[in-house]
């Protein structure tokens, strides 16, 4: 950097900077600030420890450190000292990602540091400078093993649970599907993939088969590979398990197995304890219109007991009588007695009405309304009368109306037609 476009403010800053890099590198802070003044980067450009290739190795793994340790100083650097991110050059040292600072050398462009061992794994075939970076594969021989656990369950059900796994750990990773296959009777049964997709060292494969046919089962496991390159796949290798696991299914089916039940099934294997009987016989009234009804009763055991009997109504005589402006009716109702029905019976309330109309019976001129509790059948006569008659002919009419225990209604109508009134 020329030295025209130094001032002492840019060195403190600089100054600043190269503590916080030399404490987080085990550097010296004056090396440090000899790389910043040489070319703005703390790349051991300059100082008394100025990089040498066999350095790398060692300022890979302190490079990794920087990025973890200035991530967690820079809040706490601008919290004390107020100075933005910026000012520290903080972002600049951060901002490591998809280039390394070790991937050229500034000061030769020609060069490319990176793995030039084509056994490593991360083999860098643009590489023209080995930076003692390369990663070798394990040296393990995997040993896979198939762990079977499978079983019937839920009397027609066949879980087939394993585990594929590598007994030595060796890291090695698999693609791929297996193909589980139920045979019965040297039959193919049924069949399904599992596509377990890539993993390592072990890989755990549950699938139920349901609603089995009785028989004995073999589970048939194999383990096809995929192999992918640029996106596309093709089979690899294909493993067969050497375990075979026979499984008897025999389909229980549950239900009554007692012929004295309602609902024995002679199909039932396996009694469930479901079976259904006639109740034992409970006795009672079963007559609902008792008064002593029993709902739970299926004997009836003549115990009924029943309200006492409603008499039949009946008329025992009625009659017009008549003067020069009125009309009455006279009548007698009644019900029975003790005699008629064995026990002395209920009567009834009767509504009784009596009215006049015209002798075309197109109006209502006059209307009374009574009523009597009517019951036995001893002479009691009652009167209705319809009087301030204005001269003229009449019909007259008389009706008796009641309601049983059913709720039925029941009427006795009587009626007179063209009864001349005088009005005098």
């Amino acid at each position: 950097m020329p030295e025209d476009t130094l001032d002492v403010e840019h060195i403190t800053d600089l100054a600043e900077k190269a503590e916080v890099i030399a404490e987080a590198t085990n550097r010296r802070a004056e090396d440090v600030l000899a790389d910043l003044l040489d070319d703005g980067q703390a790349n051991m450009s300059a100082g008394i420890d100025a990089q040498r290739p066999d350095f790398l190795d060692k300022a890979q793994e302190q490079a990794e450190k920087l990025k973890s340790l200035l991530t967690t100083l820079i809040p706490i650097i601008l919290m004390l000292g107020g100075v933005a991110a910026e000012g520290l050059g903080v972002l600049d040292l951060t901002s490591w990602g998809e280039e390394s600072m070790w991937d050229e050398d500034p000061n030769n462009p020609n060069i490319y540091w990176g793995c030039m061992n084509q056994d490593a794994t991360n083999y860098d075939e643009d590489a023209n400078e080995d930076d003692g970076s390369c990663i070798f594969p394990p040296d393990c021989d995997p040993d896979w093993k198939y762990e079977d656990n499978s079983r019937r369950v839920n009397d027609a059900d066949i879980l087939v649970a394993f585990k594929f796994y590598d007994s030595e750990d060796c890291d090695i990773t698999i693609n791929g599907h297996f193909i589980i296959s139920l045979v019965s009777n040297g039959e193919l049964y049924d069949e399904d993939t599992i596509d377990v997709g890539y993993f390592s060292n072990e890989v755990v494969v549950t699938q139920e088969f349901n609603d089995l046919e009785d028989g004995t089962y073999e589970v048939l496991v194999e383990l096809h590979e995929l192999e992918c390159n640029d996106g596309t796949c093709s089979h690899g290798p294909n493993w067969n398990m050497d375990s075979t696991t026979t499984i008897q299914i025999e389909v229980i089916i549950k239900g009554c197995m007692d012929e004295d039940a309602n609902n024995y099934d002679e199909e039932v294997t396996e009694d469930d304890g479901s079976c259904e009987f006639d109740p034992e016989p409970v006795e009672g009234c079963t007559n609902s219109t008792a008064l002593n009804y029993d709902e739970d009763a299926t004997v009836d055991d003549d115990s009924c007991e029943y309200p006492p009997p409603r008499c039949d109504i009946t008329l025992e005589n009625i009659t017009l009588s008549k003067n020069h402006n009125a009309s009455w009716v006279h009548y007698d109702l009644n019900c029975g007695d003790e005699s008629t029905y064995g026990s002395e019976p209920e009567g009834f309330n009767v509504s009784i009405q009596f009215w006049n109309t015209d002798v075309n019976e197109t109006e209502t001129l006059q209307y009374l309304v009574t009523s009597h509790y009517i019951a036995g059948d001893e002479i009691d006569t009652k009167e209705l009368c319809l009087d301030d008659l204005e001269a003229g002919t009449y019909d007259f009419h008389w009706i008796a109306i009641w309601e049983d225990e059913e709720g039925d209604l029941f009427n006795l109508l009587e009626h007179w037609e063209s009864i001349e009134i005088s009005g005098e």
